[in-house]
């Protein structure tokens, strides 16, 4: 039988997740150990919406167990200051392409760039002037 995320969340639901973290820690153990040793990020963010948790308080005990590991992959991250936040599209497009191409979508504070936004942040990389052209660039479409 194949491993399935909905079945051990309610596993690890009726065993106290998430209120009790060393089954929550159990649950993210077994999901390193079902994707080839390293949680995948949909995946935690899956697991997160199941739980009813955030998903940055999953990463904050992927941080603190040792031998727990996430498999990021790419990074991008949008600008949440007023003006860069405006560009309600270009946040839609990073979200389509996240989800479709595997990478993680992050709003950070403001980045202090405004006059050369809209602004974002690709694997630590900034960019102005983003544009959903830029966004399917670095996703690696044509």
């Amino acid at each position: 039988m194949d491993w399935n995320l909905h079945e051990a969340v309610e596993y690890y639901k009726r065993q106290g997740a998430p209120g009790n973290q060393q089954t929550l820690i159990a649950l993210l153990r077994e999901m390193q150990t079902e994707n080839g040793g390293a949680v995948p990020v949909p995946l935690l963010q899956e697991a997160a919406r199941l739980l009813g948790v955030k998903e940055t308080f999953l990463r904050a005990i992927i941080r603190r167990i040792p031998g727990i590991h996430l498999a990021e992959g790419h990074v991008l991250e949008l600008c949440g200051g007023p003006n860069c936040s405006r560009s309600r599209a270009l946040a839609a497009c990073a979200e389509a392409l996240g989800k479709e191409h595997g990478f993680t979508v992050r709003y950070v504070p403001c980045m202090r760039l405004c006059g050369k936004g809209p602004n974002l942040r690709w694997d630590g990389t900034v960019y102005h002037k983003a544009d959903e052209a830029l966004l399917r660039k670095l996703a690696g479409e044509k």
